[in-house]
């Protein structure tokens, strides 16, 4: 196996015990609130960055979740809040109409039961609570000191913003992701460079003037926001280390170099169909001969027009493997034993991942990308970062570069801020 050529997790260690540091309990952070909005690519960058702060085991997962369902798959325009007592108006409506229609029917009403089984438009989840985890940290300060809370995506900015306002003293909130408006209402914005290009000139040159002022962000980066290369992940020394001895059995005898193939979706800024996924195949198959081993893993959202080319042209070779999507998921296998890795354009978090093993990556359908996501790619071709994947590579070649390691670069600026307020970290 190959070296892993990541940096050693930073010391959460200060050298003073901590019954000897300044201020007492009060002033140690043990713990963090996670708020997720249900997408793993979100709550995976709020994990990773707990990870780094080494609370992973001390940790509370909250979520905020949209109704769905019917017209509900119409309304995700809207503010969270607003969608939630929309719904909720929607149902007893409904509701009621049935009711009406059942008691003219049969003369009786029945009682009618939820959708969920429970009250009516709520979900059967643990829901993010402002009210509740400002509660907790206020009254939990004394004994167990501050929280950090760490939130991302567009339907969390406004529980995180609420519990900062109103347990400003308690907690430390991090938003990932630019939240587009009111940076400070967060102790700590954490989002990648390219969020930053709406304020280029070569985008502002691709925007009417009559728009531009409803582009953002409209201003340049504050002192309290963090700019990231690519996405946040859980992905550093440990984690490979523990993959590779998992998947040991797995991997150690497949013939090498193993590459391994991992293809995204297409997205608002990233737009491709079967057209690239024949692109794919036929430069997969140009190298071929240069690789032991291929293995491909396809997303539970790749279209599948783009999987159908994938399995015609790929599914019946002896050197290719095709994950066909149930568990257990080799990804972070993939991540520890692979060689070299081809990603599709679309996904900065799959990228942003395979980045931080410092191996050869090669994307393709980079000129399927525009806006930031174009601007992504030419950051990592600048830095070296990843090549552009063509169908004449060696793929027994190997060249590598500095690793990104965004997540522990970001966990040192939340550690900072965090000093500054006169609060240390411990796990």
């Amino acid at each position: 196996m190959r070296p892993i050529l990541l940096p050693d997790p930073p010391s959460l260690s200060t050298g003073v015990p901590e019954i000897f540091e300044q201020g007492g309990a009060q002033n140690v952070v043990r713990r963090a609130v996670v708020i997720g909005n249900g997408f793993p690519g979100s709550e995976n960058q709020c994990i990773g960055l707990v990870r780094a702060l080494g609370l992973a085991e001390n940790h509370l997962l909250y979520r905020v979740t949209r109704p769905k369902g019917g017209i509900n798959e119409w309304l995700h325009w809207l503010p969270v809040g607003f969608h939630k007592k929309l719904d909720f108006i929607l149902r007893h409506i409904y509701l009621y109409s049935r009711l009406m229609l059942r008691s003219k029917q049969s003369k009786y009403i029945a009682s009618v039961p939820s959708e969920n089984g429970g009250n009516v438009g709520l979900a059967s989840i643990l829901e993010a609570d402002v009210k509740k985890i400002v509660t907790m940290a206020r009254e939990t300060y004394e004994k167990d000191g501050p929280l950090v809370v760490i939130a991302c995506g567009r339907d969390t900015i406004s529980i995180a913003s609420s519990i900062r306002r109103l347990a400003s003293e308690n907690v430390f909130v991090v938003q990932i992701q630019h939240p587009r408006s009111h940076l400070n209402r967060f102790d700590m914005v954490i989002t990648p460079r390219h969020d930053y290009y709406p304020l280029t000139p070569e985008a502002q040159e691709q925007v009417p003037r009559f728009l531009r002022s409803w582009i953002t962000p409209r201003e340049p980066p504050q002192d309290h926001v963090v700019l990231t290369t690519g996405a946040l992940h859980q992905i550093d020394y440990a984690s490979l280390r523990k993959s590779a001895s998992a998947w040991h059995d797995e991997f150690a005898a497949l013939p090498k170099p193993l590459v391994v193939v991992n293809i995204g979706w297409p997205r608002r800024n990233c737009r491709y169909g079967a057209d690239l996924a024949k692109q794919l195949t036929d430069a997969l198959l140009s190298v071929l001969d240069s690789c032991g081993s291929l293995r491909i893993a396809l997303s539970y959202k790749t279209p599948e027009k783009v999987s159908r080319v994938i399995f015609k042209e790929l599914g019946g070779n002896p050197k290719v493997y095709i994950w066909n999507g149930q568990e257990p998921n080799p990804y972070m296998g993939h991540l520890a034993w692979g060689d070299a890795f081809v990603v599709t354009a679309d996904s900065v978090s799959l990228i942003s991942e395979a980045c931080s093993t410092g191996k050869p990556v090669y994307v393709i359908g980079a000129d399927h990308c525009k806006w930031k996501i174009a601007d992504f790619h030419k950051s990592l071709r600048e830095r070296g970062v990843v090549r552009s994947f063509t169908g004449f590579e060696d793929m027994s070649e190997s060249w590598s570069y500095p690793p990104l390691n965004d997540t522990a670069e970001a966990a040192m600026r939340v550690r900072s801020a965090l000093a500054a307020r006169g609060w240390s970290l411990r796990s």
